[in-house]
């Protein structure tokens, strides 16, 4: 009988056993850091921290945090790897960049081994949604500096499926690609799944129908565990759609699972996870939620020592059904801390705006703009209806989204409609949340 796990003896381990990999794994990647990445040394120093002080994983509370800010601080200072890099540049192998949507691009360097256990862990999660060796498999992503792409490809590769390259077609192409070959994945943003499914339409082609499609993974942006995106990607191909977690800095760090339960699995013999309360920075429990913060146990050339994601998550109190052992949160990430908007003094999360107006099957795309009239914040949400809405309707159809609002953001909210076809749609991390506001601090 087939296993659900790709590597059993780590997902289906005691925690004892988890333990002691990760103590031993967190001294040598600490001993590392200091030994080769001068960033690392002077942090340590100024916080009065040796390795010889890291004497169990309790020990880790005792090293200083990072944000994606002092690397980047660290870059401009020292370009263009930043002090951080911890091997001659010789080693490298590899080198990615985050998308810069929130600041400037940082730069990320892998020697042969990172980039060898980043693919081996993005597998292990691909192959928990359930693709298998059999599997035709087509990454929907563009070729360039972004790491998704790339590690999402040799992750098929080394699960040994068959590989439909697409980095270069048009979306046209693509669809044509779905409907002639028996492609069974995809892999891309939930965003350009939903425009694909929308172009096909538009072209009277069913890909429930037409494709063969039976599962597929989001990631680059958040959307693949919102009811309604997830609703729409899976009826629009006909398929069980996954949401997958990570990141540029830490790697893949989190995935649900073939059961989709609600819970959301952490590599934690890759990525060590804290998840700390919002404002004491102290650790929480089962059922508690927090800030979560990882360090990447693995990673070489550039290593990433509690390093504040700025996301907010929640510790399950429950196990899944699929018996894994690992650290597992509940639903996936509920927000973040870089994209927290205060209004009015009440403070709005744009994923819970995204989840709110995702429930509406008539909403085909969306922006939301937060203002400043007058002396009061605004929050505007243009939204982009499916073609077919009766144009009699929009009025009913723009109430029952404010009063949706209101009760989901506990604040008024106003929404526009318009004309089908008015916003873009975005073929990899959807500028949705403009905030025009100047000098504020949320």
């Amino acid at each position: 009988m087939e296993s659900r796990y790709y590597d059993p003896e780590i997902e289906t381990a005691s925690r004892d056993e988890l333990r002691s990999l990760q103590e031993r794994k967190l001294k040598a990647i600490v001993q590392h850091a200091w030994d080769h990445s001068p960033f690392y040394k002077k942090s340590f120093q100024e916080a009065n921290i040796t390795p010889d002080k890291i004497r169990s994983l309790d020990d880790i509370t005792r090293l200083p945090f990072i944000t994606k800010e002092d690397l980047r601080k660290d870059q401009e200072t020292h370009p263009p790897w930043g002090s951080m890099l911890a091997v001659p540049m010789e080693e490298t192998q590899r080198v990615h960049m985050t998308s810069g949507t929130t600041g400037t691009a940082i730069k990320i360097l892998d020697t042969a081994q990172d980039w060898s256990n980043f693919c081996h862990i993005y597998a292990r999660m691909l192959y928990a949604y359930g693709i298998r060796k059999t599997d035709m498999v087509m990454p929907v992503f563009s070729f360039g500096p972004w790491i998704g792409f790339w590690a999402g490809w040799y992750a098929c590769q080394e699960i040994g499926c068959l590989l439909f390259a697409s980095g270069g077609m048009k979306t046209e192409q693509r669809i044509n690609a779905l409907a002639t070959y028996p492609i069974t994945v995809i892999g891309s943003t939930p965003s350009y799944a939903i425009h694909m499914a929308d172009t096909a339409r538009k072209n009277d082609i069913d890909l429930a129908k037409k494709s063969r499609i039976k599962l597929s993974w989001h990631t680059g942006e958040p959307g693949a565990v919102i009811p309604g995106v997830k609703n729409k990607i899976e009826s629009s191909y006909g398929c069980k759609a996954f949401d997958f977690l990570g990141s540029t800095e830490i790697g893949p760090w989190g995935y649900n699972c073939e059961f989709q339960s609600g819970v959301t699995h952490v590599n934690e013999d890759w990525a060590f996870p804290e998840v700390l309360d919002l404002e004491t920075d102290e650790p929480v429990g089962p059922g508690g939620t927090g800030e979560l913060v990882l360090t990447n146990l693995d990673r070489r050339a550039t290593p990433f020592i509690r390093y504040r994601t700025r996301d907010i998550v929640a510790v399950t109190d429950r196990s899944c059904p699929c018996e894994r052992t690992l650290f597992a949160l509940e639903g996936s990430v509920l927000g973040r801390l870089d994209d927290m908007k205060k209004i009015r003094g009440i403070i709005v999360y744009p994923s819970r705006i995204e989840e709110i107006v995702r429930e509406f099957e008539d909403v085909d795309e969306f922006q939301v703009v937060f203002k400043r009239e007058g002396d009061l914040d605004e929050i505007l949400v243009k939204i982009d209806p499916v073609p077919q809405l009766d144009l009699n309707s929009l009025d009913a159809f723009r109430d029952k989204i404010s009063q949706s609002l209101q009760l989901g953001l506990n604040i008024r909210a106003t929404v526009e409609i318009l004309e089908h076809g008015s916003l873009p749609r975005w073929g990899h991390k959807a500028k949705r949340f403009v905030d025009e506001r100047k000098d504020i601090p949320f």
